[in-house]
């Protein structure tokens, strides 16, 4: 599988499987599972996709070592004050560590979600971070604050 290296040395695969689309839990952990099986190492979710739990059982019944699936979720607005956000999407997900979190959109206090994702980078819960659905305006921002730059604009 074909990977880039993000700009902390993260090595990330170029292809995955994206489960916006899979609400019914039993459906959204057997196209994991299949995904996995298939070779797919890159899953993709979000808060509010509503299926984390889902994606988490998945990993855990593939019989993968968690460090050969890189996981990626996004924060949503809601949760960007939260002060305890990425633990509750860390006990969703039944993980230790995320590979890639992204805040999902600049809604509301995006820079306090960014703020608790470097919080996340420093302790080792997440390996990098990033912005999602973000305008160049937007991005500039959040790099004139940042002291962990992100190493992933998705759109």
């Amino acid at each position: 599988m074909e990977e880039i290296t993000l700009n902390n040395g993260v090595k990330m695969p170029m292809v995955g499987l994206g489960v916006l689309q899979l609400k019914d839990e039993a459906l959204c952990e057997s196209c994991v599972g299949e995904a996995l099986r298939a070779g797919i190492r890159l899953i993709d979710t979000a808060a509010a996709y509503f299926n984390e739990k889902a994606v988490g059982r998945a990993m855990k019944k593939s019989g993968l070592a968690r460090e050969k699936i890189f996981l990626e979720t996004k924060l949503w607005p809601s949760f960007y004050e939260q002060l305890d956000a990425v633990e509750e999407t860390l006990a969703r997900l039944d993980t230790e560590y995320i590979d890639l979190l992204l805040i999902h959109q600049p809604a509301g206090n995006y820079v306090a979600g960014y703020r608790q994702m470097e919080e996340a980078y420093k302790a080792g819960k997440v390996r990098a971070i990033g912005l999602s659905n973000f305008d160049e305006t937007q991005i500039r921002e959040i790099l004139n604050i940042c002291e962990v730059k992100p190493a992933v604009l998705q759109t």
